[in-house]
């Protein structure tokens, strides 16, 4: 079976993704893929917790209840043969996604387990990453929140999105990797849904516009035509999408300004690391066994 994880980070979609695609579970369930809810996740992160606890591996008979509780034998219409699952806390937890040694430090040895729970299976991970200047405040707020110190790191400090590409490669040499950008996600929402479901192309989702439109929420009349648009025209394929969805997007709203970092980060601060951030990502892009979801060209 294929696994399909995705992974997070967060701060990024925020669950839309997991949501738009369970919403569509019984379309979804026609051509073969399995999109469990979040009553059906206990039983992983239980095991998960063993392994991240140094317990042995599953047995295969665990495994395979493990699959079978994940996805069922379907009533009616085909057995499941894709399994999408979401869950941005499994390398790890918010207050502890960055620091000085790395974004997601447990990441390599939490992938190992994850390799363990899906032996045998054809096992696919999608992350998306974001600007370090956005992200991090995000995480910054989300440790206050739960009583921690915040975020202390300098610009010279931060970890580079390839060492958790490398991390994932080192702890999983045979799964595929996918990852996108935060800042891109708008536009190339579509071919996001549909790299981690796997399901066909033509295929018009419910709810697959909630994300982009959300971009527009300020202005409910343009969130209103953007819908009409795609209503009106029905754009069959994943390029032709994405092209109409930054046509849009950029009519309506102004591009975002990439303004924030931590304190006492300056204006050149920023600049350097947005830099850095950009080329980190055409790092990754080049990685053998690594597939990256961009906008379309030009």
């Amino acid at each position: 079976m294929q696994i399909a994880f995705h992974l997070g980070a967060h701060a990024t979609d925020d669950g839309a993704l997991l949501k738009v695609l369970h919403q569509n579970r019984a379309t979804l369930g026609e051509q073969a893929i399995a999109v469990p809810g979040p009553e059906a996740y206990p039983d992983l992160l239980r095991m998960a917790a063993r392994g991240f606890a140094g317990q042995p591996a599953p047995s295969g008979q665990e495994r395979a209840a493990l699959l079978s509780h994940l996805a069922p034998a379907p009533e009616a219409g085909p057995a499941p043969e894709r399994l999408v699952l979401s869950f941005e806390s499994f390398l790890g937890f918010a207050q502890d996604a960055a620091g000085v040694e790395g974004f997601y430090p447990a990441a390599e040895a939490r992938a190992r387990v994850l390799g363990d729970l899906f032996a045998g299976h054809d096992l696919q991970l999608f992350f998306c990453l974001r600007n370090p200047v956005t992200l991090l405040p995000a995480l910054d707020l989300r440790r206050r929140a739960r009583g921690l110190s915040g975020l202390t790191l300098s610009p010279d400090d931060l970890p580079a999105w390839s060492g958790l590409a490398a991390a994932l490669r080192r702890a999983l040499p045979g799964a595929r990797l996918a990852f996108w950008c935060d800042e891109d996600a708008p536009v190339v929402w579509h071919r996001i849904l549909r790299a981690v479901a796997g399901f066909d192309e033509a295929s018009d989702l419910q709810g697959a516009l909630d994300y982009p439109a959300a971009m527009l929420e300020a202005d409910p009349e343009a969130a209103r035509d953007l819908r009409a648009w795609f209503e009106a025209r029905r754009p069959a394929s994943d390029l032709e999408r994405a092209k109409a969805l930054r046509s849009r997007l950029a009519q309506m709203s102004p591009p975002p300004v990439v303004s924030a970092g931590l304190a006492g980060w300056t204006p050149g601060d920023i600049a350097r690391v947005t830099a850095a951030y950009d080329e980190d990502c055409a790092r990754i892009a080049r990685m053998p066994g690594v597939s990256f979801v961009l906008p379309p060209g030009p």
